[in-house]
């Protein structure tokens, strides 16, 4: 990626002119002929000329008044603006997946200019008024990020983001994303939608600059401008547009040295009835944390003069104090246990969960909520493994349980005792404690997976704070009184803190078999995207065919899980579907697991599934599933139903019906490829 500074390039471009000009008048000063006057005249003439055009120059790239905005959001309290601002909340599984938190206030806090707003990482927000101003228009805003996670939003407008009224997504989104250099995240990436436009070359166009810098922790401008008399080269519907950082353009350029165009949908600013603009939540992603101050909406395209204007407005090495957190511990319906006291006062040893039993050679995963006042270390959950089956009701002791005894006892903060004349290692990823414990422990979402090995205990921890950052650790001990031979069991307790016990189950171990025809990902779900595929196999018109397979995956992200390819062309596994490999390659639609897909310029599709807005369920569900896909197709539309069971034998159902620009006389095929997961194909009839 290469950053256009046009400034200091006619800077140099000044000096060098002005170097010339001296040169050649210091020339002349050592003769007083008539050729050397005129020689002289000449040099002078041109320093005057070249002055004059670095002058010319120079003005183009200095700040430039600014016209009057369409919308304008200072954020300072005093101002009217705060009237047309609605703090909004995400919950991917209720409907609508965003409201308004009526419980909830504005923060407001030193920014670029007056006051900026503060958002905490729990709720994003509207900009109520704002609509759309046609296909001309400049987006203007300053950010400071605390954190930043893979797709986060910072700005999404759009006439219809979530297509809830047109039935098509139409957006543009400002984001972080990985799609740097070797996956590496960056910002800021441009990202346009519009699903109904099947007339576009592109309807999904997005641009990332080269670099890894996400820009964290610093006051940035972002200016984008957008003309509609630009259009872009790939696709000549669509918009080129111009990006400014800190009132510089930000391009980009390929391996020949050629432009990358940033591609804009066209759309994105019309005027819409559903017409939304949204800061630092979108309906998808994690939420955006930090701050937002001047916000600027034009129906104009301006110059780049004017996008530095904007950036000088604003003062970058203004001061930023993270206000102080309020923990609020919401208790969460799905735990299947909790210990201590949501204000705290639970004394040592005075509440416990039910104990688990663990085999030699079996790793659970434990998942809970943690919530502590952030003044001991050690008021965090403790793990407990004895020889003896306790229950919650019942404090664990030789009193309460004949022979009862602890091989060992582990704290979350990677401290233990209890080992029977055995040993102990500690291993955690934090540097500062006071970080971890007034930060993280105070709300964390902890995951543990507890793995035995004879007289071996393994105890490997992942914290998550409310930043979305993972602090992790790893807890080993050995106990003599432990051999293959004798139980064990674990469970939980607590001082002057709750926790919230969600699930403990059994390590999902992919195991590929033997008997699949062919494998797909990776068994650690490392493959990248478009990295692995299976060979693909014709389906002709009228014909119905039966694909059953394994699905493995993390349960993070719904898109981590088989994904369909309909082509026009047969494909091997080891080689990439794309036209550069396979002459008159081309797609008809691609369609995930999730009932989500795209395809060529014909493409539509509808989805229905049975697990509906539940998709928490649905995911762990796919962690370990066995499906079947019955795939038909009957002229241009290919109909998908799959049957999911999971590992406890919960069924679920869904059906995808595509079109697209596939006619009865045209060839088809299928093939598989996964993200982020491992599948077995076990047959293909």
């Amino acid at each position: 990626m290469k950053k256009k500074f046009l400034s200091a390039v006619l800077c140099s471009a000044m000096v060098l002119s002005a170097l010339t000009g001296c040169g050649s008048a210091a020339d002349t000063t050592t003769d007083t002929s008539d050729t050397e006057e005129a020689t002289q005249a000449e040099s002078e003439e041109a320093t005057e000329e070249a002055t004059e055009e670095a002058t010319e120059e120079e003005a183009a790239v200095t700040g430039e008044d600014i016209p009057d905005p369409v919308y304008y959001y200072s954020f300072d309290e005093a101002n009217a603006d705060s009237e047309n601002i609605e703090i909004i909340t995400q919950d991917t599984a209720a409907d609508p997946i965003l409201s308004v938190a009526e419980d909830k206030t504005l923060t407001r806090v030193n920014g670029v200019s007056g006051e900026a707003v503060y958002l905490d990482g729990t709720a994003g927000l509207k900009l109520s008024d704002i609509n759309g101003v046609g296909d001309t228009y400049t987006i203007s805003y300053w950010m400071y990020a605390s954190r930043n996670a893979n797709y986060m939003p910072t700005v999404q407008c759009g006439p219809d983001i979530h297509g809830d009224v047109t039935g098509g997504q139409h957006y543009l989104n400002f984001t972080w994303a990985e799609w740097g250099t070797d996956n590496a995240s960056t910002f800021p990436c441009i990202w346009a939608y519009d699903q109904n436009n099947t007339e576009l070359v592109n309807n999904w166009p997005n641009w990332a600059p080269d670099t890894a810098d996400t820009m964290l922790k610093q006051w940035v401008n972002v200016t984008l401008v957008v003309d509609e008399n630009v259009k872009a080269t790939s696709d000549d519907q669509c918009y080129a547009g111009t990006l400014y950082v800190n009132g510089q353009e930000l391009a980009k350029v390929d391996s020949d040295g050629n432009p990358v165009e940033i591609v804009l949908v066209p759309g994105i600013m019309s005027e819409s009835d559903n017409y939304e603009f949204l800061l630092g939540v979108n309906y998808w992603d994690s939420l955006f944390k930090g701050c937002f101050d001047e916000v600027y909406v034009f129906d104009q395209a301006l110059t780049a003069g004017q996008a530095l204007t904007l950036y000088e407005k604003g003062d970058a090495t203004s001061t930023f104090e993270e206000p102080e957190r309020v923990v609020e511990i919401t208790p969460d319906d799905t735990a299947i246990a909790t210990l201590g006291d949501a204000d705290f006062s639970n004394g040592w040893w005075t509440t416990f969960s039910d104990a688990y039993e663990i085999a030699d050679g079996e790793t659970k995963i434990v998942t809970l909520n943690n919530y502590s006042d952030g003044v001991n270390s050690y008021d965090n959950y403790v793990v407990v493994f004895t020889n003896t089956e306790t229950t919650a009701d019942t404090i664990p002791s030789v009193d309460n349980y004949d022979g009862y005894l602890e091989y060992g006892v582990v704290r979350a903060d990677a401290y233990g005792w209890g080992y029977d004349e055995g040993s102990d290692e500690y291993t955690y990823s934090w540097g500062n404690w006071d970080t971890w414990n007034n930060q993280v422990m105070v709300d964390a979402d902890v995951t543990l997976e507890i793995t035995r090995s004879g007289n071996e205990i393994t105890i490997d921890a992942t914290m998550v704070d409310y930043n979305g950052t993972a602090n992790t650790s790893t807890s080993k001990f050995t106990s003599a009184a432990l051999d293959e031979s004798k139980p064990c069991y674990f469970f939980f307790t607590c001082e002057e803190s709750y926790v919230e016990i969600l699930s403990v189950e059994d390590k999902i171990v992919v195991e590929p078999d033997a008997a699949a025809i062919a494998s797909v990902g990776a068994t650690d779900y490392t493959n990248g995207w478009w990295t692995t595929f299976s060979d693909s196999y014709e389906i002709a018109d009228g014909e119905s065919k039966t694909v059953t397979l394994k699905n493995y995956s993390d349960g993070l992200n719904n898109w981590d899980n088989y994904v369909i390819g309909f082509t026009n062309t047969a494909t091997t596994a080891d080689t990439i579907p794309s036209a550069d490999n396979y002459d008159g390659y081309a797609e008809y639609a691609i369609v995930r697991a999730d009932l989500f897909g795209w395809g060529d310029a014909s493409y539509a599709g509808t989805f229905e599934g049975s697990w509906g807005d539940d998709w928490a369920s649905w995911l762990k569900a796919m962690m370990d599933a066995d499906v079947t896909l019955t795939i038909s197709r009957s002229g241009s539309d290919i109909t998908m139903d799959a049957v999911i069971t999971d590992k406890d034998g919960n069924e679920y159902t869904s059906k995808s019906v595509i079109t697209s620009t596939l006619t009865a006389d045209a060839p088809c095929y299928f093939f598989v490829t996964c993200e982020e997961c491992y599948i077995d194909i076990m047959s293909v009839e």
